[in-house]
């Protein structure tokens, strides 16, 4: 499985980027939101992905942070939605906004995106309503956080999933230690103090 490409960006479109590792280019499909976030073509670039496999054919999806690439997974799961739906869906709403669409049953939101329709809308909301929930800011008005630092969120927030807790409250319980922290914690740390969060 390829988790993530790291190399320097040779194109960019709204819905499509290449990023180059020594001489490979690798071409991958993205939301609005990745695309808003992308640096200037010729940077460096980091993207995480999600390998799409069929039978006849093989898709690889970027994604600007961790956040949007759960919501992508956990758009995966609805039956009737494929991964260039869940692109589609992605880019039809911010993150927030999609999240309290979903959490809050918010049907008519989710049909204003073009290609999903009030059925499709309510499986969304019906089987994604639980694990989903309006994001927990990190530290309002702190700085972002550093490369290290947002590879112990990820970890953290992986392990708490690997221990069966849903991806969103996950998150969320990281948030939350991140914004009562003072200082950059370890996974471990992260991991503990989430797990009393919940």
């Amino acid at each position: 499985m390829i988790e993530q490409v790291r190399g320097q960006l040779e194109m960019k479109k709204p819905t499509f980027a290449v990023v180059d590792v020594q001489g490979v280019g690798y071409g991958m499909s993205i939301s609005l939101a990745t695309y808003q976030a992308l640096p200037a073509v010729g940077n460096p670039v980091l993207l995480l992905t999600y390998l799409y496999v069929r039978e006849d054919r093989m898709d690889l999806f970027g994604f600007a942070d961790t956040r949007e690439r759960s919501l992508f997974r956990l758009l995966l799961g609805v039956s009737g939605i494929g991964p260039h739906s869940a692109l589609a869906v992605l880019s039809g709403l911010t993150l927030d906004d999609l999240e309290e669409a979903i959490s809050q049953g918010r049907v008519s939101e989710l049909t204003s995106i073009k290609g999903i329709g009030r059925k499709t809308a309510e499986r969304i909301v019906l089987d994604l309503r639980d694990k989903v929930s309006p994001a927990v800011p990190l530290v309002e008005g702190g700085p972002s956080a550093s490369t290290d630092e947002t590879n112990h969120i990820e970890e953290a927030e992986k392990a708490l999933i690997a221990l069966g807790i849903a991806p969103a409250v996950a998150r969320q319980a990281v948030g939350k230690v991140r914004k009562k922290s003072a200082g950059e914690l370890g996974v471990q740390e992260l991991i503990k103090q989430a797990l009393r969060e919940r």
